[in-house]
């Protein structure tokens, strides 16, 4: 199967190169050939065989005689390599099209090195030890949801719920304000069947206040309170910690009297709320933001577009049809070649 390994080297320098590329398409015939149990007529595997073996006679007659004699055992360990290699970097880039990671679906397969992200962008999050966005007692353990008591939390709910999205973000960190475009965008394109909560986790002593502002605009008028949240993701990051800016932002929201919320943040029924809040966080086992929940699946850091969206009961998978009728069709004339096209 030496055929099989020519046939990858020289494909990708036969893009440069036009007498690579007339060894490629040889390396073609000869591999379509055998794997459709016919003969190679091509010659290539011989001219290979006898071309790598000479240069192994010409440094050792000994090592160049092993090689000749075991060549088609030495070509099928090389191939097997090759094999599984690509089969990994297959499975490698589906999982980053499929998660944004090249690993998997779970929190530890996201925090992996992906060959397709090496910067790790996809996968980074703004935790305790960069700016307390998150509480540094939390022990890290699996992204959950269980008996965690969302209603607790700001959502927006469709006449028709298919799919849950949980946005556990914060306002001062810089990885929210990133992801925070495309979960606009998917809600914007999904708004009739997602039920979409935000969680705002800066368990942060200045921005404490913000937190029961919010409850207290989101008690008071829901659209209120999204025109609220979007502002504060789009003003400049250092006057979130500007309390006096946050405050101008409020006396913009249309329908919010700031006097009464401000005076609303300050009554003990708002602290309460506040710290039932932070015990269902604690349950989540969250260790940075962004953390979003698409249904079951837990992501964390900034990921695009796709990657939510494919977790959707709504979405169709054109991308994995697409590869099921690619398999299916490479099967099909495989098979029509080694049985009706098969040299006698």
């Amino acid at each position: 199967m030496i055929c099989f390994i020519a046939l990858i080297l020289f494909g990708i320098m036969g893009i440069f190169s036009a007498t690579h590329r007339k060894i490629a398409l040889d390396a073609f015939d000869c591999v379509f050939k055998r794997i459709t149990l016919r003969k190679c007529t091509t010659g290539l595997d011989v001219k290979l065989k006898s071309d790598i073996t000479s240069k192994f006679l010409e440094k050792s007659p000994k090592l160049g005689a092993l090689v000749y004699k075991h060549f088609e055992v030495i070509s099928w360990g090389f191939t097997i390599l090759m094999i599984g290699s690509l089969i990994w970097s297959g499975v490698s880039a589906y999982n980053y099209y499929e998660y944004g990671n090249c690993n998997g679906p779970s929190v530890d397969d996201q925090r992996g090195l992906c060959i397709f992200d090496p910067t790790g962008e996809n996968s980074q999050v703004s935790n305790f030890q960069q700016n307390s966005c998150t509480d540094s007692s939390l022990v890290p353990t699996e992204l959950t949801l269980k008996e965690v008591n969302l209603s607790l939390f700001p959502a927006y709910s469709p006449a028709e719920v298919k799919d849950q999205m949980v946005y556990a973000g914060c306002y001062a960190c810089p990885n929210t304000r990133k992801v925070n475009p495309t979960i606009n965008e998917l809600m914007s394109k999904n708004m009739d069947t997602v039920k979409f909560v935000f969680i705002h986790v800066p368990l942060h002593g200045d921005l404490e206040y913000l937190i029961k502002l919010e409850n207290c605009i989101y008690a008071k008028d829901k659209e209120a309170y999204w025109d609220f949240h979007n502002q504060l993701m789009q003003i400049p990051l250092p006057d979130i910690n500007n309390q006096s800016k946050v405050l101008n932002v409020l006396n913009q929201i249309s329908g919010i009297n700031a006097k009464e919320t401000l005076a609303c943040a300050e009554t003990s029924k708002a602290e309460q709320l506040y710290q039932a809040q932070l015990m269902e966080i604690r349950k989540m086992n969250i260790e940075g933001t962004p953390t979003i929940f698409v249904n079951d699946q837990a992501f964390i850091g900034p990921k695009p577009l796709r990657v939510y969206e494919r977790q959707l009961s709504t979405h169709t998978d054109w991308f994995g049809i697409g590869l099921m009728a690619l398999g299916v069709a490479i099967i099909l004339t495989i098979i029509y070649f080694a049985v009706f096209k098969r040299e006698e």
